[in-house]
């Protein structure tokens, strides 16, 4: 009974570790995971103005609840997450909802020209990158909406608190 309890505790903390990666990784290339609450991601959602054919990105789309909340306004939704774990917990979670797609992928590789709307919340550092594949790969008049960090040399539309709306 001994050895179950120790190989059970020895595989919570192999769990751990690789989660602990999985977050620096995260941090690396992108944003840890932080959930935006319920009330931001309405203002986010508001400042979109979404229409019904749009195809929505989240870049960054952590447990899923921009996409679920998005999905009713929108043609479709796309949730872009590295992490596997926040990756499977999403797409379980939003399975039945016919319009989203949960893509295990890293951001920097996503194909961004047929989105309308991009959401986001970005560390500042990685900014001006961001920016950069977003005027190369969006086309004119898509929306880019962040929540908290600021694009470099780029003046947003529309400013609500902490996030902001840009227009390609």
């Amino acid at each position: 009974m001994l050895i179950y309890f120790l190989i059970s505790i020895l595989i919570i903390y192999l769990l751990l570790i690789i989660y602990f990666f999985y977050f620096a990784y995260t941090m690396f290339i992108g944003a840890p995971f932080v959930p935006t609450t319920n009330k931001h991601v309405k203002e986010m959602l508001e400042l979109a103005d979404l229409k019904t054919d749009d195809i929505l990105m989240d870049l960054g789309s952590g447990d899923g609840r921009f996409l679920k909340i998005a999905s009713p306004k929108c043609k479709k939704c796309i949730g872009i997450e590295i992490n596997p774990i926040l990756y499977w917990w999403s797409k379980i979670k939003l399975s039945k909802i016919k319009n989203i797609t949960i893509l295990r992928e890293d951001l920097w590789k996503t194909n961004l020209n047929q989105t309308d709307v991009i959401m986001l919340y970005f560390i500042q550092s990685k900014m001006e990158k961001l920016k950069a594949k977003i005027l190369k790969e969006m086309k004119p008049g898509a929306r880019v909406i962040s929540y908290g960090f600021s694009f470099p040399n780029w003046q947003p539309e529309t400013v609500c608190g902490k996030i902001r709306l840009y227009r390609i």
